[in-house]
């Protein structure tokens, strides 16, 4: 059996449980691969040692450790991979990127850039989650890309089967859930902003449900004055599940530019697997994982509160569409489906 060895730089991030925690737990079923992980601090000269191909996952060259150990692989001929998954390492990108989060540190984001530069110069090969953001690699390294979608693990799998044995009809409400809620959001929220306070104060029994911070409008301050709309503080992962399974449709909108078409599809697949319907903005991974009318819904400005009240009107239909959203995450982003994936870009650069 090969093994691939994951360099990181910690264990609790967002990138360590897609990109490393999840693949490495479909690996278990594996034939072929088995996986390690070392975190950057621990590489010594005996951490190369049967391995067959190397990951490096998300992070800038803080020192020279990652580049020695590139060095080093090289001269055993073992394959050293990027794994990355946004849109952080060409500077034509820098400028937009710190528009779509509100960054102000510029002198910051140019010494990321060019830590991950760094890597990226010397690696064989780089990981994905999207065809997109390969294509972005591609023109800016010219190098191979393989895609390895996000995906989901057992825990949240297990945990989902429990939750949706409790979803059932509320007394009337209606639940919208929007669990993008940070200030790099701002502008991905404001698009939708107008169109949901006209539904909310349509509709007596809708709601609107927060999760994270915001800086809201005066608008959006009064409706929370009025119980209309409620925020809760940012939660782990799991907790975020459960909250997501009490609503009645996930919204996900998204200013489309070449930083959002990068991001991974997680908000639909994610709320899927707790029958949650989603409604998102046609970025380049929604529209490919997102049939509209089918297994969820995508929206154009001026579109969100036609979508919303087709679903508040037809809870009929919004049930069956969470059930074909259901399927179709259960099938592409989990079990035997996303281990081939995982199994065909290993195989492709280690043989």
């Amino acid at each position: 059996m090969k093994k691939v060895l994951y360099i990181v730089d910690d264990k609790e991030s967002a990138q360590f449980r897609y990109r490393v925690q999840n693949v490495g737990e479909a690996l278990v079923s594996s034939e072929k691969w088995g996986a390690r992980v070392v975190l950057r601090t621990e590489i010594n000269k005996d951490v190369l040692k049967d391995v067959s191909l190397i990951i490096i996952v998300r992070q800038t060259a803080k020192d020279n450790l990652i580049l020695d150990l590139i060095k080093q692989a090289k001269q055993k001929r073992i394959k050293v991979l990027f794994d990355l998954d946004d849109l952080v390492f060409d500077y034509r990108d820098l400028r937009l990127l710190m528009k779509a989060i509100k960054a102000r540190n510029v002198f910051y984001w140019i010494g990321y850039f060019w830590g991950i530069r760094r890597i990226a110069k010397r690696v064989d090969g780089f990981l994905t989650t999207n065809e997109f953001l390969a294509g972005m690699l591609k023109r800016s390294f010219n190098r191979p890309v393989k895609i390895i979608p996000n995906s989901l693990n057992r825990e949240q799998v297990e945990g989902a089967l429990k939750l949706v044995k409790k979803k059932g009809q509320k007394d009337g409400e209606f639940i919208i859930g929007y669990f993008s809620g940070s200030p790099t959001h701002a502008n991905d929220f404001k698009m939708v902003e107008l169109e949901l306070i006209r539904f909310l104060e349509t509709h007596s029994e809708a709601t609107l449900g927060v999760v994270g911070y915001m800086n809201f409008s005066r608008e959006m301050e009064r409706m929370i004055a009025e119980g209309k709309v409620k925020n809760m503080p940012l939660v782990d992962y799991l907790k975020l599940q459960e909250l997501v399974s009490e609503v009645d449709v996930n919204i996900a909108p998204l200013v489309i530019n070449d930083f959002t078409n990068c991001k991974s599809e997680l908000k639909f697949f994610e709320a899927a697997i707790v029958e949650t319907t989603t409604i998102a903005s046609p970025t380049y991974t929604f529209k490919k994982a997102i049939t509209d009318g089918k297994n969820g819904y995508l929206a154009q400005p001026g579109e969100w509160y036609d979508k919303l009240e087709y679903l508040y009107k037809n809870l009929r239909k919004n049930r069956e569409v969470a059930l074909a959203a259901k399927d179709y995450a259960l099938k592409h982003y989990y079990g035997k489906e996303f281990l081939k994936e995982v199994e065909a870009a290993y195989d492709y650069f280690a043989g």
